[in-house]
């Protein structure tokens, strides 16, 4: 995950799509999904999980497409830091939970909770799509620019037309390998042949990514009300591959790319930001994140959650940028160790 040379502008996007993660987390997985009645009765409420849903979608699509604006670097050593971030905060989690005597310890349940594919859906589909980057790099780097761009736009039809409308295509609302290949893909096809489309200044790229974001919920409480038999399609319009989502998240994307600035902190922080995914989303900790939530949404009003959620994003990223620096010197022994480059 890590850059050999950071751009500011990216690392803060990386920051921002992490909070944004987190935030997602506070929403409809804890506080439940807003419901047509809820829509009626629950005016306020509903519209601010919406609009908070609408702003945030974006946030695993910019993580790929990072990837995909910078290409990923795959080596064997590069394959191993990712497999030790993941397993580092695995176990990390585990003692934690035994050291607070919040669990007994109990070997099945240990060598179960070390099985960490089947409970982060995002590592599983991010580590293939790291095994097969120098596949699309290849191409995107070398291919006529016209081939290029109708495979791009073939793998984009694949996703939003047989994976988004029609369900045909295993895309799985975005949750899958296929739909981090055409982000990758759509990213790194911008960063090395342009168009017309992508070259907006940057305040349109903002303008774009924040009417779409305004946009969406506001066609969805309308539907509640004028057009309530198509209530059940309104979660299409909050999915990774949704098209508005797409051109969403690239438009966004594209508005970090032309910051110009450097900060050491920025980067720095950056360099930690998978951590706070890891951590959150552990499957022993997902429990109290939404009892968490519960409670403080239940017991408060609707803004003193937000400054709780918000002062608790704060929270849990110093805490995961404290924690990272062990996890980066653990590495580094390790990486002296065994991949040391042999002395001529």
């Amino acid at each position: 995950m890590a850059l050999s040379k950071r751009h500011s502008g990216m690392e803060l996007l990386r920051i921002i799509s992490m909070a944004m993660v987190v935030l997602l987390h506070t929403n409809f997985p804890a506080l439940g999904e807003p419901s047509l009645d809820m829509c009626k009765q629950e005016t306020l409420r509903a519209s601010s999980q919406f609009l908070v849903e609408s702003f945030a979608i974006v946030c695993v699509n910019c993580f790929v497409f990072i990837s995909g604006w910078f290409s990923i670097k795959s080596s064997i050593r590069g394959f191993f830091n990712l497999l030790f971030l993941v397993v580092f905060y695995n176990l990390l989690d585990y003692f934690a939970f035994l050291g607070f005597r919040l669990i007994d310890f109990d070997f099945r349940q240990f060598i179960t909770h070390c099985n960490f594919l089947p409970y982060y859906w995002f590592v599983t589909c991010y580590i293939a799509l790291y095994l097969l980057s120098p596949i699309l790099n290849t191409f995107i780097d070398h291919a006529d620019k016209a081939v290029a761009r109708n495979t791009v736009l073939i793998f984009v039809v694949l996703d939003v037309v047989l994976g988004w409308g029609f369900y045909e295509l295993q895309f799985n609302r975005g949750h899958s390998l296929l739909h981090f290949m055409v982000i990758y893909l759509i990213a790194r096809y911008i960063r090395v042949y342009g168009g017309r489309w992508f070259k907006f200044d940057k305040k349109y790229d903002l303008l774009i990514y924040l009417l779409i974001s305004v946009l969406t919920p506001v066609a969805i409480m309308l539907c509640s009300k004028v057009a309530p038999s198509l209530w059940g399609h309104y979660d299409r319009l909050l999915r990774y591959n949704s098209p508005l989502v797409i051109v969403s998240t690239t438009y966004l994307s594209l508005f970090f790319t032309k910051l110009k600035f450097y900060s050491k902190t920025v980067n720095f922080i950056g360099a930690s930001c998978f951590a706070v995914y890891l951590i959150h989303q552990d499957v022993l900790m997902r429990g109290y994140v939404i009892d968490f939530c519960q409670y403080w949404f239940n017991n408060h009003s609707l803004f003193v959650y937000a400054g709780v959620v918000v002062l608790s994003i704060v929270g849990l990223f110093v805490v995961a940028v404290l924690v990272d620096q062990l996890r980066k010197w653990l590495w580094g022994l390790i990486q002296s160790r065994c991949f040391s480059e042999p002395k001529a």
